[in-house]
């Protein structure tokens, strides 16, 4: 009895102390890491809800930056328009200074925007107004909306002006810095704000006409960006590449003075950055992180115009965008993390309870075990409950170990036959993609054809309509040339000898236009070969021809790069037995990426001033290939080869797998050349392969059989 009650007290104060101890550890280590989890979630909530707020941010500039450009894009296609007018009158032999008077009054009329319209010609070369040699045809618009044209001689100082050398020296149209002058046409004489966009123009043998300016008044842009950044706070600012404030609603009289933006605040800095980062890091776009002469931190957001390389400010206080996070990440991970202790303790309380009373019988008997014989090993292989346990613990830890390792087996199938029903369901998407583009284009085609057949065949009769019309006017004229009063002022209202000759070049463009649309509608049918799913002879020229066309607007000049040069080589070719339109997709997609690789060399030779040495060039070579032996039968070579950037070596061995691309996001899937091979190599039974050297270009070479399931004959 003696030996027996102290170990009866001893394992009721084991038993107080495991409850003790496992809790307490538990609960420590637990709440500890789920607090350290919770901390970092809440710190990449918390950075995710400023990335949003940047983008916000972003957002919200680049909405305005495109309504901006939205406007200057019709500001100067107006000014193009009025200036092709021009050129079109002078053209058709129109010397009249009063004409051109009127054409810049209506078109100034048409124009919300402007307040001043006006061209001059050279004074030593007078193409247009022979007659004055400071001729200067200009219209203003009144503070009340009235339009006043004028002509007659100007100052020759206006000829010296930057709106008229500038333009001339540049070869092309520009954006003028603001400048601010009093404006002496109107009644009484203003101080006036504005911007110019000046054009030179020319005729058809390259002689300059004339230049011509477009006048935009600065308050029409302080008026359209003043509206707050984000959330009720924060300002525009859009200031011209030379660092002058061109609007800037917190103040509008700055913009007026054309306070230079550096020299407000310590903003000088912050210009110096904005340039360096626009032009070193070739971004058009981005945010900066300031704080102004009062301490105050401000973050600058900014974007480049990229009609006149003007830049579009925001500015908002930081706390605009952090203040709010801040005390919303703070306060709720405060909330969870109290929640989470008090959720934690009463599970982790009631874990330990259940967990004692399920262990401490089995330490209560390892116990007698090890106070009966210190051999607790042999006891271990005895046939009691500790070594039934010992023993069931080893064959699950074995069943674990052998499960895992066929669910590991598993799970690699299951990835690759995730990632074959992937690819699988991608090319699927992709072809019935193409099918729906098909049927969208042969039903466009279709529906355009009857109309345009209409109007194509009625407009040879009525040309010859006109010209009968046209004859009997002129006889009427020999037989009655002094007509009614009434009838000679229309005449001269309705300007009846420009409005015939300007009839028939209208009539003769009508017939050039709807021409063109007979040929797109007739590639676009060729292209989509709705009506060819199945196997069928065509000739794979029209096929290419149709892709070239349809790829046309592609390979045009623009104002800062050279047309693309399209060389073809067909050779004697016979029809093809393939499926049209899958090989015409073929061909689109290859071209195509020609394309996007000329374009990327384009940009490189312009940023080293290399681009006048620099002709983009595709050449496209077809040929036969006769077979070597009986045994096979002819092929046809299809080459599409390009001089752009090549491809880099790293990227060869993986140009026809699924979903590989080298574009950014939401440029391209992927999916093109994979889907050409499979076409090529697997639909067609051809090769598809390519030769590409970096910095010189790449060579596709599309090899078919000229039969698929006709027997092997000879094609001549």
């Amino acid at each position: 009895m003696q030996d027996t009650t102290p170990k009866l007290t001893s394992r009721r104060k084991q038993k107080t102390s495991i409850a003790k101890s496992v809790g307490s550890r538990l609960f420590l280590s637990v709440l500890g890491g789920s607090l350290v989890g919770l901390g970092c979630a809440s710190y990449l909530f918390y950075q995710e809800l400023v990335k949003q707020a940047r983008t916000e941010l972003m957002a919200s500039l680049e909405v305005n930056a495109q309504n901006l450009e939205g406007s200057f894009n019709s500001f100067e296609n107006s000014a193009k328009l009025v200036a092709a007018s021009a050129t079109t009158l002078y053209e058709a032999g129109e010397r009249r200074e009063q004409v051109y008077v009127n054409l810049i009054g209506r078109s100034l009329k048409t124009i919300p925007l402007g307040t001043g319209l006006g061209f001059g010609q050279p004074p030593q070369k007078r193409l247009i107004i022979p007659e004055r040699k400071y001729a200067y045809p200009f219209a203003i618009r009144e503070n009340d909306g009235k339009v006043i044209a004028k002509g007659g001689e100007s100052s020759p100082d206006d000829y010296k002006a930057s709106y008229f050398i500038e333009p001339i020296k540049a070869g092309k149209p520009i954006w003028l810095e603001p400048i601010s002058y009093l404006e002496t046409t109107v009644e009484p004489p203003q101080q006036t704000v504005s911007t110019s966009y000046s054009l030179p123009f020319y005729n058809n043998k390259k002689e300059l006409l004339g230049v011509l300016a477009q006048d935009l008044e600065l308050g029409f842009l302080s008026v359209k960006l003043s509206q707050p950044v984000m959330r009720d706070k924060g300002y525009f600012a859009l200031v011209s590449s030379k660092g002058n404030l061109i609007a800037y609603p917190p103040k509008p009289e700055l913009a007026l003075d054309l306070k230079p933006f550096p020299e407000i605040n310590n903003y000088s800095q912050l210009w110096q950055r904005i340039q360096k980062n626009i032009q070193t890091g070739k971004k058009n776009s981005g945010i900066i992180s300031w704080q102004d002469g009062s301490g105050k931190r401000e973050y600058w957001a900014y974007r480049r115009i990229a009609n006149n390389n003007w830049i579009l400010l925001a500015s908002v206080p930081q706390w605009v965008i952090f203040g709010p996070l801040l005390q919303f990440t703070v306060g709720g991970t405060l909330l969870a993390a109290l929640g989470a202790s008090i959720v934690l303790a009463i599970v982790v309380f009631l874990f330990v309870k259940r967990l004692n009373q399920r262990l401490q019988p089995i330490m209560d008997e390892c116990n007698l075990l090890a106070e009966a014989s210190p051999k607790s090993e042999e006891l271990m292989s005895r046939e009691d409950e500790i070594g039934q346990l010992t023993i069931s613990f080893y064959n699950l830890l074995g069943q674990v170990t052998v499960n895992e390792k066929r669910l590991r087996k598993e799970m690699e199938k299951s990835a690759k036959a995730y990632q074959a029903l992937k690819q699988a369901q991608a090319q699927l998407i992709q072809t019935e993609k193409m099918s729906g583009l098909g049927q969208l284009v042969a039903g466009i085609a279709h529906e355009i054809n009857n109309p345009i057949n209409f109007i194509y065949g009625n407009l040879p009769h009525a040309s010859t309509y006109t010209q009968d019309l046209i004859r009997l006017l002129e006889l009427y004229q020999q037989k009655y040339p002094h007509s009614d009063p009434e009838v000679s002022e229309l005449t001269e209202e309705i300007e009846l000898d420009f409005l015939i000759a300007d009839l028939q070049k209208m009539l003769s463009s009508m017939s050039i236009g709807a021409n063109r649309i007979r040929e797109i509608v007739l590639s676009l049918r060729n292209f989509s070969r709705f009506d060819e799913a199945e196997m069928k002879d065509v000739n794979i020229h029209e096929g290419i021809d149709s892709t070239l066309l349809i790829l046309q607007n592609r390979f045009k000049a623009t104002p800062t790069h050279s047309a693309i040069e399209v060389v073809k080589d067909y050779g004697n070719l016979p029809l093809v037995e393939c499926y049209a339109g899958q090989l015409n997709q073929v061909f689109m997609n290859i071209i195509s990426n020609a394309i996007d690789a000329l374009e990327k060399a384009r940009c490189k030779a312009t940023e080293e001033e290399e681009e006048e040495s620099f002709t983009p060039t595709i050449t496209i070579r077809t040929e036969l290939k006769n077979p070597d032996s009986g045994s096979s039968q002819p092929r046809v070579v299809i080459t599409i080869k390009d001089n752009g950037c090549g491809i880099p070596p790293e990227n060869q061995s993986k140009l026809f797998d699924p979903f590989f691309t080298t574009k950014p996001v939401g440029k391209g899937t992927g999916l093109g050349l994979s889907i050409c091979y499979q076409i090529v190599v697997e639909r067609h039974k051809g090769e598809l392969s390519y030769v590409s050297e970096v910095g010189k270009g790449t060579e596709f070479l599309i090899e078919i059989p000229v039969y698929q399931t006709k027997p092997i004959s000879k094609i001549f």
